[in-house]
């Protein structure tokens, strides 16, 4: 699927370059031939006043010659009189007397600039009827514009030629590109897939242990509820293992969809820390980990008690299935100037740079075995760092592979005084 969107993504790129291109050699094409025929235009009219300053002058030779500093210039030209006879001229090809002659002959002579023909070749004509000594004169000068059209024919072929080799060498680069491009695309539709079979992994497991015992329940209907705790303990284990999972999955989506609300209100800080370790530290004692905490009384914070409550619950739980048995895990709380800190220490496995890198994304394991085993989906971190963000802070990682990681939570510092005053008020109109 992936290749023949990499194929479809080239070949729109390459479709776009060379309209482009074409696009880019007509304008380029258009401005040098405006800007050349400008050129052209500008000099023949510079020319024109120059033989017409220099006409009066004694100095000037007669017919058939002209002045030194003309013969520099790549131009011809003629001068009628009133009698629409050539008073004086600069010629190589005599046929533009002939051409010359038709073109005062058609309409009545104008300044004006035109094309003409002779001999196959092309001139441009700058026509300029004046007056001198009480008679009329028309001037003709002419300019051969085949090395102008010469200098676009090959800087169009020059540009062709630029822009085929670079749509050949583009053409792999757009390809390689485009797969560069997909590939986060691609590891979120792999994550998605491989997050779709895990969750249906994880939600079988606990259906098909529900389903089962239920089984067993019928068959022993004659019995007493508490003789049959048992399997109606695992039903209700079952049970709660998929409220989580789907819980986890309800608060994806509404963090996806923008629709996840924050209850923002002061509370203890340093309360919700401590609960966090007294809720954990059964859990802790049965891997064989030692949970400790070092937490700043007193801290005062304005945001979410419980989404705050989940995050730092996650990390402490992330620690205590990363930690071995008989490690080391410690929740710390404290104040800096801009921020609280909240760190969760431990002495587990540790995170490579490429795991750091990955860790908070969605769906993403370290360790998928170690997950299997204690139900983890790869949700966890990432829900943390949804929360976290919320509350304008951010997540930092140290870790060290083999020798433990810190993941600190930084809250920035709120304001706290509104709401102190409006508990107060509140408190003293309950007095």
């Amino acid at each position: 699927m992936f290749k023949e969107i990499k194929r479809k993504i080239t070949m729109f790129n390459t479709i776009i370059l060379i309209i482009f291109m074409f696009i880019f050699i007509l304008l380029v094409g258009f401005l040098v031939k405006w800007s050349l025929n400008l050129s052209g235009e500008i000099y023949l009219t510079n020319v024109a006043k120059e033989i017409i300053q220099n006409d009066g002058d004694s100095d000037i030779p007669a017919i058939g010659s002209v002045d030194a500093v003309h013969d520099k210039f790549g131009y011809q030209f003629i001068q009628w009189d009133s009698s629409k006879v050539v008073k004086n001229m600069k010629i190589d090809d005599r046929n533009l007397i002939v051409v010359g002659y038709e073109l005062i002959n058609k309409e009545k002579p104008a300044s004006d600039f035109s094309m003409v023909l002779s001999d196959n070749l092309e001139y441009r004509v700058y026509t300029l009827p004046y007056f001198d000594n009480n008679i009329n004169y028309v001037l003709q000068v002419f300019q051969q514009v085949s090395t102008e059209r010469s200098i676009i024919a090959y800087m169009i072929s020059f540009l062709l030629l630029i822009g085929i080799g670079s749509i050949l060498v583009l053409i792999p680069i757009s390809y390689f590109l485009a797969g560069k491009s997909l590939l986060p695309i691609k590891e979120t539709f792999d994550n998605q897939k491989k997050f779709i079979a895990d969750a249906s992994h994880e939600l079988r497991t606990p259906l098909t242990v529900i389903q089962t015992n239920i089984e067993v329940l019928k068959l022993k209907e004659d019995e007493q509820i508490k003789d049959n705790m048992k399997w109606l303990n695992n039903i209700a284990s079952e049970s709660d293992t998929m409220a989580k999972l789907i819980s986890e999955l309800l608060l994806l989506a509404q963090a996806e969809n923008q629709q996840l609300i924050l209850e923002k209100d002061v509370f203890d800080l340093s309360s919700t820390c401590s609960l966090i370790v007294g809720l954990m530290t059964e859990i802790a004692n049965e891997k064989g980990i030692e949970l400790s905490e070092n937490i700043l009384p007193g801290i005062l914070y304005r945001g979410d008690e419980e989404r705050l409550k989940q995050a730092a619950r996650i990390l402490v739980d992330n620690a205590i299935k990363y930690t071995p048995k008989g490690g080391k895990v410690q929740l710390c709380l404290n104040q800096g100037k801009r921020n609280l800190v909240i760190e969760v220490k431990d002495t587990g496995i540790g995170l490579t740079d490429d795991e750091k890198a990955k860790v908070f994304s969605r769906f993403y394991r370290v360790d998928d075995a170690r997950n299997r085993e204690t139900g983890g989906v790869g949700l966890g971190l990432n829900i943390a760092d949804f929360i976290v963000k919320k509350h304008g802070g951010k997540i930092r990682i140290e870790s060290i592979p083999n020798k433990g990681s810190t993941f600190s939570i930084l809250l920035p510092r709120t304001s706290l005084k509104p709401e102190l005053k409006k508990n107060n008020h509140r408190a003293d109109s309950l007095k």
